[in-house]
């Protein structure tokens, strides 16, 4: 069936409306009404696409050593992980914080102890613990910190390396949710005098002032005396700043124990 002009006028674009199968019909506003699906339909498709990229960035850009981290999870945190004990006790503490940073609080987690008794197991449980929240959207990064100061290193003599300073300041900078696990080993021996160089106090400094409005997850073999000799004062105060501390005094290490 043809068209006809209708003697009714469009009340947003007041032109005449056309009867079309028994329908008054305002082109102008069919264009409009498709335009704004095309648009809503392409923002859907970059509202998807944007959280997906940020819940890659734990498993694209993390930084680790230790392969077996990226399926550390709050259910494989430990064989035996009794009530009572530090590890259950330091587990909870760990699911609490996650709870608190969903909720939108601010605050660092420090996890300190000897080498081998969960510490980064924990952290990275914690990491994939937010990424997995539904509808919220977060990027996570897991930065073995000597591991990535070192590529940094290494790009200064290899120009085709991505890994620049830059980067790694912007990625540990941006991501909403930030591990530095084993702060200190890339000082060296702590059995020694050394301080954290120019470098590494630059780097870290970068870091932390940028994230003065995130929540960042810092783990240590070192106790806070320890870090005071490394690092400069204004460094130490950022990673100090409103900080749950999780302390691994009594637990044994676990990768000593598998060997067995």
């Amino acid at each position: 069936m043809g068209s006809t002009f209708s003697t009714k006028v469009c009340s947003v674009h007041h032109k005449r409306l056309q009867h079309v199968n028994g329908v008054d019909v305002c082109w102008l506003c069919e264009a409009d009404k498709l335009t704004a699906e095309t648009s809503r339909q392409m923002h859907e498709q970059l509202t998807k696409h944007r959280a997906k990229k940020q819940y890659n960035t734990l498993y694209h850009e993390s930084v680790l050593t230790d392969e077996t981290l990226r399926h550390a999870t709050f259910d494989t945190y430990t064989e035996n992980v009794f009530q009572g004990t530090e590890e259950f006790i330091n587990k909870q503490q760990a699911m609490q914080a996650c709870d608190d940073y969903r909720q939108g609080e601010v605050f660092n987690t420090f996890l300190t102890g000897d080498t081998g008794v969960g510490k980064s197991h924990l952290a990275m449980a914690m990491l994939h613990e937010l990424n997995e929240t539904d509808g919220q959207h977060r990027s996570c990064v897991f930065i073995d910190i000597d591991e990535a100061l070192r590529r940094v290193r290494g790009s200064y003599s290899d120009k085709e390396s991505t890994f620049t300073e830059h980067y790694v300041i912007d990625l540990m900078s941006r991501v909403d949710f930030l591990v530095i696990d084993d702060i200190g080993a890339e000082v060296g021996n702590i059995k020694t005098d050394k301080s954290a160089s120019d470098f590494v106090n630059r780097v870290l400094r970068a870091v932390l002032n940028a994230r003065q409005n995130k929540s960042t997850i810092i783990t240590t073999n070192l106790t806070r005396a320890q870090l005071e000799a490394m690092y400069d004062k204004k460094l130490i105060s950022r990673m100090m700043r409103n900080v749950q501390l999780i302390k691994f005094e009594q637990a044994s290490d676990k990768r000593v124990r598998r060997r067995k």
